[in-house]
């Protein structure tokens, strides 16, 4: 039977020991700040990334050249402001030797006169596949200002070619923009940012209970393995039993994090309701106290699973360099629900999202990934929290019989008999 008096003193070393230093309180102030700082300057940066472009046309068609040069130059004049591209067009006509023309125009590009070649030799419509050929095709605001003049040529060029009046060019093939609106459940509408705010928050809730998951359980794996490697833990097991000890040392561990995830829920709620986050990544629309109460229980429940783990395999090695290559083992059980998370972003309540996210070791972060995005109904919710309880009993049993033979058998090899038989005692 857990005797909690004897559980409390190791949970409040562990607590204290943590929360007094600077490092807790660092953490806690820069740890958001990266994170908003890991969504905004990656994007900021892209914006203001631009230059001037050459960029060679090779088409036998002379009005799509034409129509290629015009649409490059409007969207250069509407540009303004830092970051500002502008594409120069360099009409070339078709040679009859197409292979020697390609390999020069290659050459040019390699020597940086041309930042790029648009081939479409051949005359008429065409299958309206049209090659660019660069030394870097990932200059994505570049390749999308060409996929977009090119495509609304090609398409003037049809409708041309279909008897479609040149006055009405304009008129049909104007771009049409599409502004997210998010409805909210109160059935409001949020117009402003609303795609940008809504994957912020989603992508920094998500990636801040994936890091901090990890972080705390290697925070007890290294505890335990610190009391081992110093013998100081068979002073301890003197006065209380293993278990208690693995749950101390859980609970210290877990309140310290929970410490930080309430200064970061009250700091995030109230910046929210009075509309200062910059960026507006987390606004008053956005940001719901009940997704953030969800944000907490999410933490405190993956932890428990992923603490146990971390505690058995600190418990089953002497030395931090042993346990490095199984710790590395347990930190890629989150791996998936990191690269599921965007499809499950997409498509919440998709059947593959609502299955993996009910997985438990997964549920933290993929769950709440849905729950950022749209509220799941009520019964998943439900069913979420109690696969986790019932994972976490199961891997605590587990956890638990690994403890109590790595702190036991100090500097020998356990068998299967040893675990077996510590495992059934209290």
């Amino acid at each position: 039977m857990m005797r909690w008096r004897k559980v409390w003193p190791v949970l409040r070393r562990e607590y204290l020991s943590r929360v007094q230093t600077k490092a807790f309180w660092i953490s806690t102030a820069l740890v958001p700040i990266l994170l908003v700082a890991m969504m905004v300057l990656p994007a900021w940066f892209m914006r203001r990334t631009g230059g001037d472009f050459r960029v060679a046309v090779v088409t036998a068609d002379g009005e799509l050249a034409r129509e290629i040069t015009e649409r490059t130059r409007e969207h250069a004049a509407a540009r303004t402001g830092p970051g500002r591209m502008t594409v120069t067009i360099e009409p070339v006509e078709p040679a009859p030797d197409a292979a020697a023309q390609r390999l020069d125009l290659k050459r040019r590009v390699a020597n940086k006169e041309l930042a790029g070649i648009v081939w479409r030799p051949e005359t008429g419509i065409g299958t309206g596949e049209v090659e660019y050929l660069s030394v870097n095709v990932t200059a994505v605001r570049l390749v999308s200002e060409l996929e977009s003049v090119v495509s609304t040529a090609v398409t003037k060029r049809r409708l041309l070619d279909a008897g479609v009046a040149r006055d009405r060019l304009e008129a049909l093939t104007r771009r049409v923009s599409v502004r997210p609106v998010r409805i909210g459940e109160d059935l409001r509408e949020t117009a402003e940012a609303a795609f940008e705010k809504s994957f912020a928050l989603s992508y920094i809730l998500t990636f801040t209970v994936y890091m901090t998951l990890i972080f705390y359980g290697y925070y007890v794996m290294r505890s335990v393995i610190e009391e081992k490697s110093s013998r100081i833990v068979e002073i301890i097991v003197a006065n209380l039993r293993p278990m208690e000890l693995m749950v101390g040392k859980i609970f210290g561990v877990g309140a310290v994090g929970l410490t930080q995830y309430l200064i970061w829920v009250i700091v995030a709620i109230n910046l929210g309701v009075t509309g200062l986050v910059a960026g507006a990544a987390m606004s008053a629309p956005l940001v719901d106290p009940k997704l953030m109460i969800f944000f907490v229980i999410f933490f405190v429940m993956g932890y428990f699973q992923y603490a146990a783990l971390y505690a058995a395999v600190g418990a089953a090695f002497n030395t931090e360099e042993e346990a490095q290559q199984t710790q590395s083992l347990m930190s890629l059980i989150l791996v998936p629900s990191m690269l599921l998370m965007f499809p499950v972003m997409a498509s919440p309540d998709a059947k593959f999202a609502v299955i993996v996210s009910l997985i438990p070791v997964f549920s933290p972060v993929l769950f709440f990934t849905r729950m950022t995005v749209q509220m799941p109904p009520g019964w998943q919710i439900a069913l979420c929290l109690a696969l986790m309880l019932v994972s976490i009993f199961v891997i605590a049993r587990f956890a638990a019989a690994v403890y109590r033979v790595g702190i036991l058998m100090y500097g020998k090899k356990p068998t299967l008999g040893d675990i077996w038989r510590w495992s059934r005692q209290g």
